[in-house]
């Protein structure tokens, strides 16, 4: 696979630095570069870098969301370019996440495949944070806690027999749990106080996703979360539909740019 050298994009990088892309849309600031060949390129460098790391099929819409932003960007479509960048973000950092659990029939990729996750995300089975992910993974295990195996189903929600029913494929029983870790694992009900007969899994909300990869690999995810809420302010509140194309289109690859280096370094 070719591969462009670290320091011929670094140029390219230094351009926007560490600074919020809000500077630039806010303050209508113009970068007159030519690096719509060098962005394309990269784009198709970094497909295959996926497709080569995740042998997943969800990697796809990451692909087709980057490419989607990539044509937004050119025709000067701010919000939905960042937008785009935004779902590519979630979905590789996802990815990434799934492919350290290792569990067999893992459920978050089964949500997604099966297209459940919003009826579980709807029903409040939710993760917010990496202090509510963790937080019962300590509570059995205290600080030596494990992120993987069955003990995924530990960073869910305890239901009785009845509550759980809807969600059986992506749940495991407690006995089943207590088993497989060696745990004595007493719940009640999050729904009735009852006695919980299963853990359904909870599934983060986008911002949470970042905050589990951090997680998984054991690295510093500020940087991506900057990212995250840059592109979640350029979609709302502001929009900036009324900037020129090229200052949108050469902002938005300098900072895809960016996020690639950023991303890879962590995902690797």
């Amino acid at each position: 696979m070719a591969q462009r050298s670290k320091s011929s994009l670094s140029k390219y990088i230094k351009m926007i630095s560490s600074k919020s892309i809000l500077d630039f849309l806010i303050n209508g600031i113009y970068i007159d570069i030519d690096i719509d060949k060098i962005i394309r390129s990269e784009i198709d460098l970094e497909s295959q870098r996926l497709r080569s790391k995740f042998n997943y099929s969800i990697i796809e819409c990451a692909i087709k969301a980057i490419n989607s932003a990539y044509y937004a960007a050119l025709n000067g479509m701010t919000s939905a370019a960042f937008e785009n960048n935004r779902f590519f973000l979630e979905r590789v950092s996802l990815t990434k996440i799934i492919s350290m659990m290792n569990i067999e029939r893992n459920p978050y990729l089964m949500a997604l495949e099966d297209k459940k996750w919003h009826e579980i995300i709807n029903d409040k089975l939710i993760i917010y944070g990496a202090a509510q992910f963790t937080g019962r993974l300590k509570h059995y295990y205290g600080k030596s806690y494990d992120l993987y195996n069955a003990c995924v189903y530990l960073t869910g929600v305890p239901l009785c027999s009845v509550h759980s029913k809807k969600f059986i494929k992506y749940s495991m029983t407690i006995d089943e749990i207590s088993d497989l870790t060696k745990k004595k694992i007493d719940e009640k009900c999050n729904k009735c106080n009852k006695k919980a007969k299963r853990f359904v899994i909870a599934l983060p909300k986008a911002g949470a996703v970042i905050a589990l990869l951090g997680i998984y690999t054991n690295k510093d995810t500020t940087k991506l979360g900057r990212f995250y809420a840059d592109y979640s302010r350029v979609l709302h509140p502001y929009g900036f539909y009324n900037y020129p194309k090229e200052m949108v289109f050469n902002l938005w690859a300098l900072d895809t740019l960016r996020l690639f280096h950023v991303l890879n370094n962590i995902i690797r």
